[in-house]
């Protein structure tokens, strides 16, 4: 968000990078909670609907001066399938509309860009799928699970190399104070690498 600075005892006469991205954060959240209560649904993961967060946000210099810049990071986290590029279009949309308009009718210079910074598919491997039974019965697992968190899978998938995400560790544990891998997953892990060896010696 780029607005216009002046001092706060003259609010009309500045445009507020700050409030400007908090009316866009706002229709973030409303579409997270559309996202929440109307799906599309996947009971295999958790949550079972695309999530969408604002994770950081900066702006403004002190109390007393109407913000010029502000700069926020928010994620989408889609099922897959899901439309992410309409996601985005929507807001986009409110962001032309219905924010930039009143900005620039203070100041014509001021702006919204929105800029992409990662992007990566949503992973959709089928449990028959045969690297899925592969992996399955090198760890010994019974079933499957779908997990919510970034990983380069569907980039993998997309170039038509058969993906499935496993290894040690818990998303409980991470990215938090302490956080840890339990020796007995690095255990199981080894087991599923060694019986991979065996498996691939045979080949």
């Amino acid at each position: 968000m780029h607005g216009f600075e002046a001092h706060s005892s003259l609010v009309h006469q500045g445009v507020n990078a700050i409030e400007a991205a908090a009316e866009l954060v706002a229709h973030l959240k409303s579409m997270a909670r559309r996202k929440r209560d109307q799906g599309p649904f996947d009971p295999d993961f958790d949550p079972p609907y695309s999530s969408i967060h604002t994770g950081l946000i900066h702006g403004g210099t002190a109390l007393n001066i109407v913000p010029r810049d502000c700069e926020f990071d928010f994620e989408v986290r889609p099922l897959p399938g899901d439309d992410v590029d309409g996601l985005i279009a929507e807001l986009r949309d409110v962001a032309r509309t219905r924010i930039l308009p009143e900005m620039q009718a203070v100041r014509p210079e001021t702006g919204i860009t929105i800029t992409e910074m990662s992007a990566a598919p949503a992973l959709a491997t089928p449990a028959d799928a045969e690297v899925t039974q592969l992996a399955a019965a090198l760890s010994g697992s019974n079933g499957t699970i779908k997990v919510p968190f970034g990983r380069e899978g569907g980039l993998f998938q997309a170039a038509g190399i058969p993906t499935v995400i496993c290894g040690p560790g818990s998303i409980d544990q991470a990215h938090k104070p302490d956080e840890f891998v339990a020796l007995e997953q690095v255990a199981r892990c080894e087991a599923f690498l060694r019986r991979l060896i065996d498996r691939v010696s045979l080949a």
